[in-house]
């Protein structure tokens, strides 16, 4: 670029830059867009019979704004954020206006990408009595809602600002259990929406969702001229706030004080008196103050803890008997599945180049390895724990949760044990957020430790029926535990 170059070379110049850098790093969404792309082909496939045209296309569109907001909200919120070298950029021969249409085009790239994994095979797949031009203007609706959702997204983050953490984990962990259980509550919904031919026939609280406005702009029909207004005065606001709501700086660091950590503090004492060895301390502490601070991280894994609670509120029933029991035994002893993204997001870090401290500590990569475990047992699992205990209570009766819970737990830990060297290549917070991959091997050894999961959750609500048999199964259990704990420090090589 020069300074004679005009506003459309030198915007271009950006965005080019832009994509450029993004595709270095490995940001492009072929992840997200294949898991979209085929769960939008499934469930589209199988209710494309069922459902008349307006009601498909509210599905179609409420599944593409649903798996766009997540990754937004994890992998990819680096797109709403300011940009770390917007110093650097702004020195150049460039105006700042210019720098904005170019981020913005960068930012409306990579959603419209996303957006149209899940909505081209909503299209493909669409009712035949949709015909080729309804179905462009499914996309097309898909589209404009998508620019809605980033506006919504990045207008809240800047009015926020730093407060706004909270709040988007609370969201996505919000839509990782709708979209959970409406997955699993498809088949009593379609009876219901059969009648959805036009939102004539929608419920008053159907229609204040954004996917019934947008199905009017994919499929035009008489309506009230406010239903028609909310759709396009929502683009209109949503095109508005891109242009002039400033992006939101990187977070920031905050105070290592939380009531999860004050609730979590005795359990943090008693582990470090008696269960952390004096070499494992740094790795323990490190993870258990520092982990929870990173962004990226609590983003990417905190909401996958929702799907457990999705479960329970899809399978809830007005009885109390064998099934609930039933089903809550495999919600307490299946939270082990979700630790491969909870792992292989551990090296994540805003400060990679402070892994020195770890590279060069004068410990052995297993006392590392084990502080950095031990961590995640109590900082991460015991919460979740806490929680299906709690829950059991409610839906089960006190001494069904006392029963299980402690078994499940320590079930849990043993597959941590086992599934850690799996997930953890890195040392924990060593590596930028981008950089994080997940190893694809967990489809293998993984899937038959998901697969046994499910068994021991049968066998241990059939068979641990009394307290005492649960106190004889945790002392099995602990005993296990520990011969893993003395067998791994017995193979592992020290740190180089």
């Amino acid at each position: 670029m020069t300074p004679s170059s005009t506003t459309l070379e030198r915007t271009r110049a950006v965005f080019r830059a832009g994509l450029q850098a993004t595709w270095a790093r490995g940001a492009w969404p072929v992840g997200p867009l294949v898991l979209h792309g085929s769960l939008a082909a499934l469930l589209c496939g199988l209710v494309r019979d069922a459902l008349p045209p307006y009601a498909y296309a509210m599905l179609a569109l409420a599944l593409a704004g649903a798996t766009l907001a997540l990754p937004l909200l994890g992998e990819f919120g680096w797109l709403l954020r300011a940009d770390p070298a917007a110093e650097w950029i702004e020195a150049q021969p460039v105006r700042r206006s210019e720098l904005r249409v170019a981020r913005i085009g960068v930012v409306l790239t990579l959603v419209a990408a996303l957006s149209l994994g899940t909505l081209v095979p909503a299209a493909l797949v669409a009712p035949d009595a949709m015909g080729i031009a309804a179905r462009l203007a499914l996309v097309g609706a898909g589209l404009a809602q998508a620019l809605v959702v980033v506006a919504l997204l990045l207008g809240v983050q800047s009015l926020l600002g730093a407060r706004v953490e909270a709040l988007l984990v609370l969201l996505q962990t919000v839509l990782v259990v709708g979209v959970v259980t409406g997955l699993v509550l498809v088949p009593r919904v379609v009876p219901l929406a059969r009648g959805w031919s036009g939102p004539d026939a929608l419920p008053d609280a159907v229609l204040a969702a954004p996917c019934a406005w947008f199905a009017l702009v994919a499929l035009p029909q008489s309506a009230p001229l406010a239903l028609h207004a909310s759709a396009w005065g929502a683009l209109v606001v949503g095109a508005l706030v891109l242009v002039v709501a400033p992006l939101p700086p990187a977070s920031v660091a905050r105070s290592s004080r939380s009531w999860t950590a004050l609730l979590l503090a005795p359990a943090r004492a008693l582990a470090t008196r008696f269960w952390v060895r004096p070499r494992e301390r740094g790795s323990f502490d490190l993870v258990w103050d520092a982990l929870p601070l990173e962004r990226e991280f609590v983003l990417r894994t905190y909401p996958m803890f929702g799907i457990p609670l999705a479960f329970l509120i899809a399978g809830a029933s007005d009885e109390h008997g064998p099934e609930r029991q039933a089903l809550l035994s495999l919600l307490l002893f299946t939270p082990p599945i979700y630790l491969p993204v909870l792992l292989a997001h551990l090296p994540a870090t805003q400060s990679p180049d402070a892994r020195w401290i770890l590279d060069t500590a004068p410990v052995t990569k297993a006392e590392i390895d084990g502080g950095t475990l031990k961590a995640v047992a109590l900082r991460f699992l015991l919460p979740l724990y806490a929680l299906l205990f709690a829950l059991a209570c409610v839906y089960a009766g006190p001494l069904f949760a006392v029963r299980l819970a402690l078994p499940a737990a320590l079930v849990g830990l043993i597959v941590l044990r086992q599934v850690f060297p799996m997930f953890t290549r890195e040392p924990p917070l060593s590596i930028s957020a981008q950089d994080v991959t997940m190893p694809m091997d967990w489809t293998g050894p993984f899937l038959g430790v998901a697969m046994a999961l499910v068994v021991v959750a049968v066998v241990a609500w059939s068979a641990i029926t009394t307290i005492w048999i649960s106190l004889g199964t945790c002392c099995i259990l602990l005993a296990i535990d520990r011969f893993l704990e003395r067998r791994r420090y017995s193979v592992m090589e020290p740190l180089t």
